[in-house]
């Protein structure tokens, strides 16, 4: 079950008439766009020490100077599914076909993990605190799908109304590629977007790892101490 309620743009279906002449499209054209997201899982059995060889992409917020040690972290991907669904009319004695866009699907799945230092989740202070920090990770993924849900179902939108959503008449012997050439073009608005998507969640992503953030998770629980014991051979990294 999705953790959030989906967006479904294609709810929004394209009036959208045909070429005229030989070429009607039988009913408009729907376009769904729907984020989901599986369910928050929560991984607890790394040491403290084995959390500092991690490698996220996060930018660190300190100094040069500064030392940060590594209590958790949030990773996950998303994945975008489309489908392209075309539909077609023949008509043998011209020797002509009418393409159209049937129906578009657009699908994001978002895979979150949330990864704690079994030391810090033992700690009921520091565990929550942590946790809540990561979950702040996991909520910027989920408003970045359904941001870019609603600006992606509106692109297509925009730029098959600008092309025209049916081609024809074409000539039967062309009907093939003019029908790949339309995928292509749902497929690279797709690919467009979800570029400028990775680049705004990396963005919002560092919005939540500041200096000041780790600070107030820090102050939180003031008896909680990291030992170098707990950490071993590792002394660097950053604080959460």
């Amino acid at each position: 079950m999705p953790v959030f309620d989906p967006i479904t743009l294609g709810s929004l279906l394209i009036m959208a008439s045909g070429n005229g002449g030989l070429c009607q499209m039988p009913k408009p054209t729907q376009i769904n766009v729907v984020p989901s997201s599986q369910k928050v899982r929560f991984v607890t059995t790394q040491s403290l020490a084995q959390m500092q060889n991690v490698k996220t992409d996060t930018i660190n917020p300190h100094s040069f100077n500064g030392v940060s040690v590594t209590q958790g972290y949030a990773k996950g991907s998303i994945k975008t599914k489309t489908e392209v669904r075309l539909d077609y009319k023949t008509y043998p004695q011209q020797g002509v076909a009418c393409i159209w866009y049937d129906k578009i699907d657009v699908k994001f799945d978002i895979d979150p993990h949330v990864y704690i230092a079994k030391e810090v989740h033992r700690d009921r202070c520091m565990g929550k605190a942590v946790m809540d920090h990561e979950m702040k990770h996991v909520q910027v993924d989920r408003d970045i799908v359904n941001k870019y849900a609603n600006i992606i179902g509106q692109k297509i939108y925009t730029a098959l109304k600008e092309r025209g959503f049916m081609a024809g008449p074409v000539p039967a012997n062309e009907a093939q590629s003019v029908a790949k050439r339309m995928q292509q073009t749902v497929m690279q608005i797709i690919e467009v977007e979800h570029k400028r998507l990775e680049l705004d969640r990396m963005d919002m992503q560092a919005q939540v790892d500041t200096a000041e953030e780790y600070e107030r998770v820090a102050a939180l629980c003031p008896d909680y101490v990291v030992t170098p014991e707990m950490l071993g051979e590792n002394s660097r990294s950053r604080r959460r």
